[in-house]
């Protein structure tokens, strides 16, 4: 009984897949990028406008990234136990980037570059869902989330822990910056307090 019913849900399942990106792929190769020689209009141009950008000492730092997520199902239809209309989806996620930072003088003059590009285990999940909807089922948020750009102007109105380490946060623009993915219990962010459920591996600040 127990091998027909496995049968039964393997040849009522499928593979589902989604995929969803963010940014544009960096061409570091055709941009020309030059220590010295290039400027920062020049990136703005070629690149639009960055991920990441932040004040330092003597210049600024801007940060451009690429995501390409994807996530493969596979979900077996439940018919064999009456749910006609649903399924159980079983998902795991990769994601495929790339960085670009760059560092600038005080006059706009590019002095350091380094490029990534790197693939990423998103880790996986599984859900419960109409057999003819393709949810997600890895959570993926630490990614995909807004730009730190969005809420310079809410900088002093999070919770006390947050708003007292406004002078070193990497979100105010004049502390340095972090990639996506970076968890919460690393660097300058310890002093906020926060919590998060996921303990994902990020490049520091």
């Amino acid at each position: 009984m127990v091998a027909l019913l496995v049968f039964l849900s393997l040849t009522s399942s499928g593979c589902t897949i989604i995929g969803s990106r963010y940014g544009e792929p960096i061409d570091v190769a055709h941009s020309r990028l030059e220590e010295g020689v290039t400027d920062v209009g020049q990136i703005v141009e070629w690149f639009g406008p960055p991920t990441h950008l932040s004040a330092l000492p003597g210049g600024l730092v801007m940060v451009y990234e690429y995501l390409d997520i994807t996530e493969r199902q596979l979900g077996i239809n439940l018919n064999v136990v009456g749910l006609d209309w649903f399924k159980v989806a079983f998902g795991r996620g990769s994601a495929m980037r790339e960085a670009l930072v760059l560092v600038f003088d005080d006059a706009g003059s590019l002095r350091a570059k380094e490029f990534r590009r790197w693939t990423e285990d998103i880790g996986k999940g599984f859900g419960f869902q109409l057999f003819f909807a393709a949810l997600p089922t890895v959570d993926k948020r630490h990614l995909t989330g807004p730009p730190e750009q969005f809420g310079w102007g809410r900088a002093t109105l999070g919770t006390l822990p947050v708003t007292l380490n406004a002078g070193q946060s990497v979100d105010s623009g004049s502390h340095g910056i972090e990639m996506r993915g970076t968890p919460v219990s690393l660097g300058q962010r310890t002093l906020e307090m926060r919590t998060t459920g996921r303990k994902k591996k990020g490049l520091g600040n």
